[in-house]
């Protein structure tokens, strides 16, 4: 086969579903492939991501120190040796898996946090309604221990019961998750780190099925103890004359409602949080207009474009063919793009700058443009010119910075005519850049990136070792119809280059944010699960209540009690549990805010709107819970209360 118009010969094929970490790659090739590659200043050697195996009972400590070891003695003799050093490029050893999740891992905690919460509340809705169970039944469970049944015995049919109930939930809830699972790559789950290797299997379901089971047995310790510390003559009397539980009942009853309230609150709270962060961020501005934009990469073969002339030469040919286009209004090249995941950063040496006292050299973004560059991407113009063509000529002797870069060299005076070098001004092949313009800056990577790296814009034709050209075109339709389009133009010129990575800017920006949206997407449905749970345990625990105090309502209404003040007795009840689950509520929002901060733009981890907004929602839907318990109670008949009786 030809690769980059090269003769290559298979020599081995994967097994069928090999993939290395994250990438979609379908073919490797190795690095250093010819003589050149291999040379020590060829344009492998810089940057390069390195793989190791360690020996058995090494230490990534151990391997840091034998890197900094062989770095020492390679550079030993390197004029730039103490401009590399201070500048921060290093070498630095990292465990594979975790430098792969490092990015996702404050996310992926979150979400079990989540889970973590959602599992308590069920589980507190669970016990509650179990207590409530085990009461109704007390006078059968105490007949059975009168008529011979030990307190043993009692106990196994309760956990026994409970684990069928658990067992029965954990098969529906497998092929639930089953399905959740084949869903997940709807809220784009596959573009994260390993997330294309999310599946649902046999360890994973066994796995489930053991903690439904261990959770089902967590369950019945409360039922137990509950039947084991209840006196036989006690349960039957009240059964038989009275109409209400014991004080000690109602308070546990009440407290795992508190509990719930409070975990639901803090789960709410959480994703209101990521809610508003995730606006924030969309807010943003990248300091470009994304709309109508085309992006796509031509990559240019070795073999046949070798020599900066020609990758200039054809730019220059490309570009003709794309402002011909129809509806296509601005065009431009570029060697690295906005928001690719193929950014460049470089060390920059300004003349007439120290660096202060334990500061270094500041590497920034460089770009190598052409064309309508600015005017496609939309970036405006502060000061000066832009770059034309007639600066890519003879390699170029001006360039364009932003305002970040200015700002940091020159705060508060004019960038203009002051001189920068694109890496050591004693290297051989350095050469002095005139500063002509000054652009507005840019987002690079993330929208809620805050820091002010800054950019610098060159010819084209300087130093242009990339191997492949970003075409940008703005576009007065739809920029995805300009795609069959642009294909052909290219292939005007060379039939053999495909266009790769062919994406609208907006498709883009909003691919880098599927590691902020997935998870608010994830928590919001669990905070939702979570209203539901609390809202179905509150109504249970009152609607029993009801049914319980049948006929202490049906006495009190014969008496002259009126049906309103049965109803707010009810609603108060209802409305003290929810005042005091929302304290703890906020308490925990404001411990879980602090813990995703770093996950937060732009919002203060006990965000008063955040707060207010949960506090009304968890309130609505919980007093409605008790509304309707309240109701039936006020519409007591006593004359069929106590004639049940």
């Amino acid at each position: 086969m030809r690769i980059n118009d090269i003769p290559t010969t298979v020599i081995g094929v994967l097994p069928r579903g090999f993939q290395y970490l994250s990438s979609d790659a379908r073919m490797w090739q190795p690095l250093p492939s010819s003589k050149e590659d291999r040379a020590p200043q060829s344009r492998h050697s810089n940057n390069q991501n390195m793989i190791a195996r360690l020996q058995p009972g090494a230490t990534i400590a151990q391997a840091q120190a034998q890197v900094d070891a062989l770095n020492a003695r390679l550079i030993k003799d390197d004029p730039f040796a103490k401009l590399v050093l201070d500048a921060g490029f290093d070498t630095k050893v990292d465990d594979l898996h975790a430098d792969h999740v490092a990015s996702i891992r404050p996310t992926l905690l979150l979400l079990q946090a989540g889970v973590l919460f959602l599992l308590l509340i069920g589980g507190v809705n669970l016990a509650n309604l179990l207590l409530i169970r085990a009461s109704a039944r007390a006078r059968e469970l105490a007949i059975r221990q009168a008529l011979g049944a030990s307190r043993r015995q009692v106990a196994a049919q309760v956990i026994a019961e409970t684990l069928v109930l658990t067992l029965a939930g954990a098969v529906l809830g497998l092929g639930v998750g089953a399905a959740a699972v084949r869903a997940l790559a709807l809220l784009g789950t596959d573009r994260l780190p390993l997330g294309a290797s999310i599946a649902f299997d046999g360890p994973v379901a066994l796995t489930a099925l053991a903690g439904a089971m261990v959770f089902g047995l967590v369950l019945a310790v409360p039922v137990v103890w509950f039947n084991a510390h209840g006196s036989l003559a006690p349960v039957l009397n009240t059964e038989s004359r009275g109409g209400t539980t014991t004080r000690a009942t109602h308070r546990l009853r009440h407290a795992l409602i508190v509990a719930q309230i409070g975990l639901a609150f803090t789960l709410l709270a959480g994703a209101g949080l990521l809610g508003l962060s995730f606006q924030r961020v969309l807010a943003v501005q990248p300091g470009f207009q994304p709309q109508h934009l085309l992006t796509g990469l031509v990559p240019l073969p070795w073999k046949n474009y070798k020599e900066d002339a020609q990758r200039l030469a054809f730019a220059n040919r490309l570009l003709v063919e794309l402002r011909a286009l129809p509806g296509v209004t601005a065009a431009g090249l570029c060697t690295t793009l906005p928001f690719s995941h193929d950014v460049n950063d470089n060390a920059i040496i300004v003349e007439g700058y120290t660096p202060a006292p334990g500061d270094s050299v500041q590497a920034h973004f460089t770009y190598l443009v052409l064309g309508d560059y600015f005017t496609a991407l939309g970036i405006p113009l502060r000061a000066g010119r832009l770059l034309t063509a007639a600066d890519s000529q003879d390699k170029g002797t001006v360039c364009v910075v932003d305002e970040d870069f200015a700002r940091r060299y020159w705060k508060g005076a004019s960038a203009l005519g002051h001189a920068i070098w694109d890496g050591p001004r004693e290297a051989p092949d350095a050469h002095r850049f005139t500063i002509v313009g000054v652009v507005g800056s840019i987002k690079q990577t993330d929208l809620a990136d805050q820091r002010a790296t800054g950019a610098v814009y060159f010819p084209f034709a300087t130093n242009n070792a990339a191997y492949g050209q970003w075409v940008v075109l703005r576009t007065g339709q739809a920029p995805e119809a300009a795609g069959p389009e642009l294909r052909r133009a290219v292939q005007r010129i060379d039939p053999e280059l495909p266009v790769a990575d062919l994406r609208t800017m907006t498709a883009r920006i909003d691919g880098s944010l599927v590691a902020r949206r997935s998870p608010l997407l994830l928590v919001a449905i669990f905070a939702g699960a979570a209203l539901v749970l609390a809202a179905i345990g509150i109504y249970g625990v009152l609607a029993y209540a009801v049914a319980q105090r049948q006929r202490e309502i049906g006495v009190r209404m014969a008496l002259g009690a009126l049906p309103e003040q049965i109803r707010g007795q009810f609603l108060l009840l209802g409305a003290r549990l929810l005042l005091v689950g929302t304290v703890l509520g906020v308490a925990g929002a404001w411990l879980v805010g602090r813990a995703m901060h770093g996950l937060l733009f732009g919002v203060a981890p006990a965000n008063p709107w955040v707060l207010g907004g949960t506090a009304l929602l968890l309130g609505a839907v919980v007093l409605l819970a008790c509304l309707l318990p309240s109701r039936r109670a006020a519409r007591t008949d006593p004359l069929v209360a106590l004639r049940a009786e």
